[in-house]
Order: C-alpha cells, then sequence, then structure tokens
C-alpha cells in the first residue's frame, strides 16, 4: 500500500511515528525562519513540507491550473455550457478571474516559503552527526521546487517577477518587484534546477512523493523544449538548437540510469493514482501531487478535486451510497472530436484502418463507452455474453451501474453487464447494433474515474478526492526525448524510435515504420503521440504553445465537428466549439490578475490585456 508520507526517506522512516497520521504533504506547516529553529532532523522535514505543500492544494494540482488553466486543449474541453463564469477553460477569463489570481498568488507562497527555508537552513548550526543525509538535500529540494513554481509562472504568464531573496520586511516597498523577461526567468530555472541535481536524493524509493535526481532531469528536459519552443525570445548565447540538444540529454540521462520503465499496463498507471499507490515496479509515474482524504472529517482534510470534476460522471438521488459503484463525479471535462480522431483514424497501419473495432487500448480507458449518468427512464435492449437479448430500464442506475452511449440503439460498448435489473419488452433486438464510435465527441475523460473498484472507498457525495495527479511520467521523458533529438539532428536515432514503438505497442496499435523514417513525419507522430499518451494530464496546451500552434490547433477543434447525428453534433456546438472560438492570440498568456497589479504598482499588464 502507498506510503502517502514526505517523511519517508532512508532511516527517516522512524520519525514518522512521532508525527501526525495524515498525510504530510497534505498539511500546511507555519514555515519559522528564525535563527536556530532548525535543529533537528523532524524540523527540517517539516519545514520542507511547507515548500512542497503548494503542488497539493486546490489553487494548483488539485483544481484550478491542473484543469482550468492547464487542461483546456484542444483535446479537452469543459462541458457545462450553462456554467456562465468567467473561467481560463472557458477562455472568456479576465485578470480579475478568482482561479488566475489564486493560481499565481499560491506559486509566489511556495517561492516565499522556499526563500524562507533556504536562507533559514543555510544558518543553521545543526550537528551533522544528528542527520541521516546531508543537510545539502533538503536545501536542494526547496531550491528545485523554488526554480519549479518560477517555471510554471513563466511558462503561463510570461515575464513575471524572479523571487529568490525572502521578504521579511513589513514594508510594502518589498513587494515592488517588475517583471523579469520570460527568457530570463526560464535561463534562470534551469540553471538552478540542473545546480541542484547533484545534491538532491539518488533512489527513488521515495519518488513519486519526492523530487529524485531523475525527476529534476526529466524537468530540466521539459523547462529545455520549452526554451526552444516559438514563445519564448532568443536567449543571449543560447540558440534554440543548443537548447534542444539539452533537452535530448538530460531526457537521456533519465533513460540511462535505468530506474524508470514503462508500465506494460497503460490502464495501471491511473488506477494506481486512483487507489493510492505506488508502481514499485516500474517506477512510470516519476512525480505526483498527492491528496489524502476527503473531508469528511477534519484528520481526512484534502484539496484535490481529481475525479470529482473530470472523470466519469456520476450523479444520483440515493444516499445509500454502498450501492455506488462509481463515487459522485461532475464529469466536467470531456474528450474532443480531435481527440477521438487521433485515436480512431490517425497513424494507423493500412490493416487497422480498415478495422472498425477499437485498437488503442488508451482510447479505452480515456474515453469509454459508458459513464454512470443514468438515462431519464430509456429502455434499452442488447444482447448478452449469453448471446440472450435483454432489455432493461435504466432510470436508477445513476452512479450505480454503467449508463452506456448510446444512440438511436446503438451502442457504444459490446459489454454493458451490471446494468438495472428491471427489465421490460421495448426495442426489436434486430435493431440494436454495436458502434465504438457513438457520441464520440461528448464523452467524459475517463483517465481520473472513481469507479469503486479502483478508489477502494465509499466517499459519499464529497467534492474532495483522494485521487493523485501526475506532474512527471516516464512515458513523457521518452516522448521529449524523441522530440528533442529529432529537432536536434534534423532526423530521429534509433533511440527516439525504439522508444515510439515501445509506447504505442502498450497501447496495442502497430508502428507504420514509413514514419520513423524523416524529420517531418516523425514531428507529426511524436506530436500525436504525446496527444494520445498524455492527454488529460496538464500538457497539451503547453505543447500547442511552444509549437507556436495553439490558436489554429484551437480553432480547429472548434470548427472540426462530426456530421452524422450518433456523434451528437448539437451538444458538441454547445459545449466544444463555443469554448474554442473564444481563443485568440492574447490567451498564449494569462493575464497579470488586477488584485496584484494594485498592490505590485512596478508591473505592467501584459500585452493584449
Amino acid at each position: 500500500m502507498k506510503i502517502k508520507s514526505i517523511l519517508k526517506l532512508g532511516t527517516l522512516a522512524l520519525l514518522t511515528a512521532a508525527l501526525p497520521a495524515c498525510s504530510f504533504l497534505d498539511t500546511d506547516p507555519q514555515i519559522i525562519p528564525d535563527d536556530g529553529y532548525y535543529n533537528s532532523e523532524q524540523k527540517l522535514i517539516y519545514g520542507l513540507a511547507g515548500v512542497y505543500g503548494v503542488l497539493n492544494s486546490e489553487a494548483l494540482y488539485g483544481n484550478y491550473y491542473s484543469l482550468q488553466i492547464a487542461n483546456a486543449d484542444d483535446l479537452c474541453y469543459f462541458n457545462n455550457y450553462n456554467n456562465s463564469e468567467s473561467r481560463p477553460d472557458r477562455y472568456n477569463h479576465s485578470a480579475g478571474t478568482a482561479a488566475i489570481y489564486d493560481t499565481w498568488s499560491k506559486l509566489y507562497e511556495g517561492i516565499k516559503n522556499a526563500n524562507r527555508y533556504i536562507e533559514a537552513v543555510e544558518k543553521t548550526e545543526i550537528d551533522p552527526e544528528k542527520l541521516s543525509v546531508d543537510i545539502g538535500l533538503y536545501i536542494a529540494e526547496a531550491r528545485f521546487l523554488r526554480a519549479y513554481y518560477h517555471f510554471l509562472l513563466a511558462q503561463a504568464w510570461g515575464d513575471v517577477p524572479l523571487r529568490v531573496k525572502a521578504t521579511t520586511s513589513p514594508n510594502p516597498n518589498d513587494v515592488q518587484m517588475a517583471a523579469t523577461p520570460q527568457e530570463q526567468v526560464l535561463k534562470w530555472c534551469a540553471d538552478e534546477i540542473e545546480a541542484t541535481i547533484p545534491d538532491l536524493y539518488e533512489p527513488i524509493d521515495n519518488t513519486p512523493s519526492r523530487v529524485s535526481q531523475t525527476v529534476a532531469q526529466g524537468i530540466l528536459a521539459r523547462v529545455y523544449l520549452f526554451m526552444a519552443g516559438e514563445s519564448v525570445k532568443q536567449i543571449d548565447g543560447l540558440d534554440k538548437k543548443e537548447m534542444y540538444r539539452r533537452a535530448a540529454y538530460w531526457a537521456n540521462e533519465v533513460i540511462a540510469s535505468h530506474k524508470h520503465d514503462l508500465n506494460e499496463s497503460y490502464e495501471e498507471i491511473f488506477i494506481n493514482m486512483i487507489r493510492d499507490q505506488y508502481d514499485t515496479q516500474f517506477h512510470e509515474s516519476m512525480w505526483e501531487a498527492e491528496f489524502l482524504g476527503d473531508r469528511t472529517s477534519a484528520t481526512d482534510w484534502t484539496n484535490g478535486r481529481i475525479g470529482d470534476l473530470i472523470g466519469l460522471r456520476s450523479q444520483s438521488r440515493t444516499t445509500n451510497y454502498s450501492e455506488w459503484a462509481c463515487n459522485y463525479s461532475y464529469g466536467y471535462y470531456n474528450g474532443s472530436y480531435t481527440l477521438w480522431q487521433l485515436y480512431w483514424e490517425n497513424d494507423r497501419t493500412a490493416d487497422e484502418t480498415a478495422s472498425a473495432t477499437v485498437i488503442d487500448k488508451r482510447l479505452t480507458w480515456n474515453l469509454p463507452g459508458y459513464n454512470y449518468r443514468g438515462m431519464n427512464n430509456q429502455k434499452i435492449s442488447y444482447k448478452n455474453k449469453a448471446g440472450e437479448t435483454v432489455t432493461r430500464y435504466l432510470q436508477q442506475t445513476q452512479s450505480m451501474f454503467k449508463t452506456p452511449w448510446v444512440y438511436n440503439n446503438n451502442f457504444a460498448m459490446p459489454d454493458i453487464e451490471g446494468l438495472d435489473q428491471t427489465i421490460e419488452n421495448a426495442f426489436d433486438p434486430a435493431d440494436l447494433v454495436y458502434d465504438p464510435t457513438v457520441m464520440c465527441a461528448v464523452r467524459n475523460a475517463g483517465k481520473w474515474r472513481r469507479e469503486t473498484v479502483y478508489e477502494k472507498q465509499m466517499s459519499a457525495k464529497s467534492l474532495y478526492t483522494t485521487i493523485n495527479f501526475p506532474i512527471l511520467r516516464y512515458a513523457d521523458v521518452l516522448l521529449m526525448y524523441a522530440e528533442a533529438i529529432n529537432e536536434y539532428a534534423g532526423a530521429p536515432d534509433d533511440q527516439a524510435k525504439e522508444a515510439i514503438r515501445e509506447i504505442r505497442k502498450r497501447a496495442g496499435v502497430k508502428t507504420d515504420e514509413s514514419l520513423l523514417g524523416d524529420y517531418r513525419s516523425f514531428r507529426d507522430l511524436v506530436r500525436n503521440e504525446r496527444g494520445r499518451e498524455l492527454a488529460f494530464e496538464g500538457l497539451r496546451k503547453w505543447d500547442l504553445i511552444r509549437w507556436g500552434t495553439f490558436v489554429e490547433k484551437m480553432h480547429n477543434a472548434g470548427t472540426n465537428q462530426p456530421t452524422e447525428n450518433k456523434y451528437r453534433n448539437v451538444s458538441y456546438t454547445n459545449y466544444a466549439s463555443a469554448n474554442y472560438a473564444n481563443v485568440t492570440a492574447r490567451h498564449i498568456y494569462l493575464p497579470i490578475p488586477t488584485k496584484e497589479l494594485a498592490v505590485n504598482h512596478a508591473l505592467r499588464q501584459n500585452p493584449l490585456w
């Protein structure tokens, strides 16, 4: 079972019994930077939790950043069109939108905590004999996190204040700081992360809770890839080709370490996050934002809404939660028709193109043919595994039984066992057809499903969950290497080709070798593969921005609509295309929050805002 505690570090596991039983990463301890405070290892760890804790806030990976800001891309859309509030995932936000200010504030809170912690620990005179590891490890982790928070800010907002010293004075003038150009912030982030690597923990026993050397190397590859992108200005003395080389180098450092591998099962990666357990065999999930509890009590406090806002819609009038097959979920995010095409049509071999069945296992997991919404007294018929025709009544299926996507008695999934047991005679069985493409443009994002067979708890109608969110996966490292080496060398090398083959092999799809032969074909394949593999993980938007295709791809996703009724074209128009149509060039960056501009008069609003 997963040990959800940052306290586990080598022999430090002995200290955990003396501390609260709740997850260390779900606490919000106060940083106490006074000289002399950090006189024990336990206090060093407690202070470090305040630096890590930002990751597990609702403003960051619990909701606002991971979903509203980072997950609104050409493959994922917010489907609650009746919601009229200003939201980043509808691209109708403004500088006054609360989610944008809360995310900005939380990131700078993490930077503030890191600065205070680093300065205090550097002054400590703790006896090294009292420590199980060198004190430099704690400083390195805090420095890495400080750089990572700056990276997220520069990636999303562009030019931002670079704050590398603690502000301890109550003087309001201390908050006055002009923005540093984006490219300089990113360069500082890259240099800072690289400097921390030798001092970080080398074993990966503590991942995905804590940052290890391979995590830092993988994130460094991500930083360099973004720096090499179209949205970042040229850096003096460091051309774009060199940044691709460095991205490839650091991704390869992770690969060459042989500490991580692809999990043989794609779905198991996310089942582990839903179940709250570590993958100790493959270590594909390298770094996660962890959440513990469902807010049913003060000791089960958490800030995560993964699965509740994004997942399989599951709502019910009943309070008999013990009968639920899927915990409560709004299911507010759907996969787009563009994502469906990536799985169903693009980059298939000739024989797979001719197939009428689902081949890519990632489609099955990410866009399943069912949810738990119920069907308002609709009667449906189908043939069960025994070949018997069964007709059933679907009013009370919400949260208790799978509700298949169906249009004119055509079902999206062939195996729909476990429906409501009320049998009625309704349709002619001859009219019932299995069609895997039914409702393909309006399906819920299933990657973060709350099915109780996986979640292992009945959480009632709770808004918060224990489901973790991935920050870095090994599959992403392989894809970053493949992209970076292709851009640097002008063609893929053998390792890059093999990385793509292995990722596709796990997904159950063949690889057309002709797509691996030249720069452009390989580039397009890698970009598509990133979409198929990493959908809903908050990376696609930044990929589109660095590729210089963000506005174009968003508009294309809005106009790329299915024409047949079975795809629910009307709903898709109402939800997806309206959101996509809002996107303009100004959305490449978020606006500086109005509240921040009111306090920090040295800042200026981003262009176009």
